[in-house]
């Protein structure tokens, strides 16, 4: 799945496409990076969203990568995996270098 970045426009629709793949193995969202955007609005969902989605396809995700280039939607996204993936293998997140404070947020689910 390739989207121009987890926008709170964009994050129902991502929920309804994977609402729609309960026995999804291995995700792929490949975020576009962009230039800053003053205007950009990426961090309207947080952990509790996520987890309030009942997504089945958590139960059974085995590999997933993640491109997280823009706003928290994102991280939090990766987290609600993290989290809650019992069958996670492997995980891949691409961040800019300027996004220092992923992986902190990253390592203080675990």
């Amino acid at each position: 799945m390739s989207i121009r970045s987890f926008s709170d426009e964009l994050v129902p629709a991502v929920v309804y496409l994977l609402r729609g793949m309960p026995n999804l193995c291995t995700l792929y969202i490949g975020e576009q990076p962009r230039l800053s955007d003053p205007e950009s609005d990426a961090s309207g969902f947080d952990m509790e969203y996520w987890k309030l989605q009942n997504l089945d396809f958590i139960h059974h995700i085995e590999e997933v990568t993640v491109d997280l280039f823009d706003g928290s939607n994102g991280i939090e996204f990766a987290r609600y995996i993290i989290e809650n993936a019992k069958n996670l293998e492997q995980m891949v997140i691409s961040h800019l270098p300027e996004q220092y404070d992923v992986r902190q947020k990253l390592i203080e689910v675990r």
